[in-house]
């Protein structure tokens, strides 16, 4: 081998280096760049559970199935599925239950049931004393930076919390008419604006969930027997 072809292999060799180091670089800063990593985007294929008026019954919201198009009716977060009527009802309300008594999941378990409720209709007991869901009740819960918070259902313990911001009332009308399914399925998600700091909205009027799971406890999913674990 001449020198001539000594010196090629080592510009070749110079070459391939820099081309793999930069591939490497832009591998690093493309993950970086992932919309996935950003909690208030949707993920690429628009898989999050959203609530779109008229597709499923009351208190539920659509979430992601088992298919790329798939998409299943089940309880938004904090209600629970009842079997013999198909509903989906709040959690610490009568619900489903006999009048002086409200639902709930008690900690450790997987099923709601019915206990007895020692306060008024409609109010529930929080730190020793009766409440009123999705209200300060005078003092009960602390005000953080100039926001009042409220007596409410936490979506990952089920159990009564002081929360930043109370239940969406998904029965508001929209501001603007809902499209189809499929139109939600190939849409490209600007604008949103954020409810809370578990939903967002879009100017379709459709809120997403972004904590939401399918297979939370008490939802139709868990109860039928349809979650994989």
């Amino acid at each position: 081998m001449d020198r001539s072809q000594q010196l090629l292999f080592v510009v070749l060799g110079t070459a391939l280096l820099f081309m793999g180091q930069a591939i490497s670089d832009d591998a690093l800063f493309g993950y970086k760049e992932d919309p996935e990593d950003n909690p208030y985007r949707l993920n690429a294929n628009n898989r999050t559970p959203v609530y779109i008026p008229g597709r499923c019954g009351h208190n539920e919201i659509l979430y992601p199935g088992d298919q790329t198009d798939d998409w299943v009716c089940d309880c938004r977060p904090a209600h629970v599925y009842h079997p013999a009527s198909g509903g989906c009802f709040a959690l610490f309300t009568q619900a489903y239950c006999a009048p002086g008594e409200f639902v709930e999941i008690p900690l450790g378990e997987k099923l709601p049931r019915c206990s007895k409720n020692s306060c008024p209709d409609k109010q529930i007991q929080f730190r020793d004393k009766c409440v009123t869901l999705n209200r300060n009740n005078e003092g009960t819960c602390p005000t953080v930076q100039h926001i009042r918070h409220v007596v409410g259902v936490n979506e990952t313990t089920l159990q009564l919390d002081c929360l930043s911001y109370g239940t969406i009332d998904l029965k508001r009308p929209q501001k603007q008419r809902v499209d189809a399914m499929e139109d939600h399925d190939e849409m490209a998600m600007p604008n949103l604006t954020k409810i809370n700091d578990a939903v967002l909205a879009n100017m379709e009027g459709h809120l997403f969930f972004l904590t939401a799971t399918r297979c939370a406890l008490g939802s139709a999913a868990q109860m039928n027997g349809t979650c994989s674990n």
